[in-house]
């Protein structure tokens, strides 16, 4: 008895304080490992159902529903930027999939009605919790009699996200659109170099066709500064919007892929929310393929999104429909022209300066199937 008084006599203030917050870690490590582990079988198992599901018949009217994975490590403002995407007046009717919509505080007076499980809004919106057959849940969504516009998928703040992709891309319902990764400006240094938490934190990262970084209100210039340095080094290829509260243009993290939307005869609107822009572009002459794969290739990491309608001469009869999130692209074959004049309509999101309107304008105009120097093209692409 004595002894054990002795030792507990030598133990310095210091020490007993070491030894909690030794104590603490060891905990909350633990308590990582196993929500990651948690966060592994999820996936693994929508994976799995997902491979199963591959070649299940899917109604095709609603066939290629739209995606958007919106990733990030806990507390980097997921929930934030979710709920404005919610309640923005962007006409689209959104489902969005959280794992605990009861942490989104929406305005009362927005709410329609409400259950354990979902959240219709008035605006046509609804916010559902994530269930934990992820799959089916997104089948039954496009084979809805009206689908909405498109799904957004929360992640766990602790998945891997690749796991989540390989997921949405053997899923026979839906066409990922997107992956979004939101990046707490404040915390993201600690986060790289925390040997628990690095190596999933690159994953999201890697994983994005857009960054968001938030919270650089917190930040003083310098840190704004550092932070900008920081991101550009690490991953320079990834474009990058800043943001506070989770207010960014709808248009560059979402990228809707209905025919209805793509097929408007009236110019987008121009995104003018902090320091965006957007051009439009419309030319009715059909456009060589070749030429228009070499000029969306050569288009700058800077531009954030991208879309529209192509008249291609190759394919005179039918749209093709064209999507561009960060530096990932695609064209997919759309219905027929029927009566409308065959006609392109391309427009380019990104941050206000770097888009130049007659530079892009051109450069179309240079795709165009009976333009006799297509060499011309790639001798301009630095121009904007």
């Amino acid at each position: 008895m004595q002894g054990t008084e002795m030792t507990r006599d030598r133990t310095s203030p210091k020490e007993a304080k070491l030894a909690d917050a030794s104590s603490v870690a060891a905990k909350e490590t633990t308590a990582m490992h196993a929500r990651a582990w948690e966060a592994r079988q999820g996936i693994n198992e929508v994976i799995f159902a997902a491979l199963k599901m591959k070649h299940r018949p899917v109604n095709t009217r609603s066939r290629w529903l739209p995606l958007t994975v919106i990733g990030g490590f806990l507390g980097s403002g997921k929930t934030t930027l979710l709920k404005h995407l919610l309640v923005s007046p962007h006409g689209r009717r959104l489902v969005v999939l959280v794992n605990d919509f009861g942490r989104i505080n929406i305005d009362a007076a927005l709410v329609e009605s409400q259950t354990d499980d979902m959240i219709s809004l008035s605006n046509g919106c609804a916010c559902c919790a994530v269930s934990a057959d992820l799959t089916n849940t997104l089948i039954e969504i496009a084979e809805r009699d009206d689908p909405p516009d498109a799904v957004v998928l929360e992640a766990s703040g602790v998945a891997d996200p690749y796991g989540i992709v390989m997921a949405a891309l053997t899923n026979p319902a839906i066409r990922l659109d997107g992956s979004v990764t939101v990046v707490d400006a404040e915390t993201m240094q600690d986060l790289a170099e925390d040997p628990l938490t690095k190596r999933l934190f690159r994953n999201q990262n890697s994983a994005a066709d857009l960054v968001v970084l938030s919270k650089m209100d917190l930040l003083d210039a310098p840190a704004k500064a550092a932070a900008r340095d920081w991101m550009a080094a690490n991953y320079p290829n990834k474009p990058l919007i800043e943001t506070v509260d989770g207010d960014v243009p709808v248009d560059a993290v979402l990228g809707i892929g209905s025919q209805r939307d793509l097929q408007a005869d009236a110019p987008a609107k121009p995104v003018d929310a902090h320091g965006f822009g957007s051009v439009d572009i419309s030319i009715d002459e059909p456009l060589d393929s070749d030429r228009l794969h070499t000029f969306l290739d050569a288009l700058p990491a800077s531009l954030l999104r991208a879309k529209g309608v192509l008249n291609l001469a190759k394919e005179p009869e039918r749209r093709t429909i064209y999507q561009r999130v960060g530096r990932r692209w695609s064209y997919t074959s759309g219905e027929p022209w029927g009566t409308e004049k065959p006609h392109s309509s391309l427009v380019f999101i990104g941050p206000a300066g770097t888009l130049d309107r007659a530079a892009l304008t051109e450069r179309v105009r240079y795709c165009v199937a009976t333009d006799p120097h297509p060499d011309r093209l790639h001798d301009r692409s630095a121009e904007v």
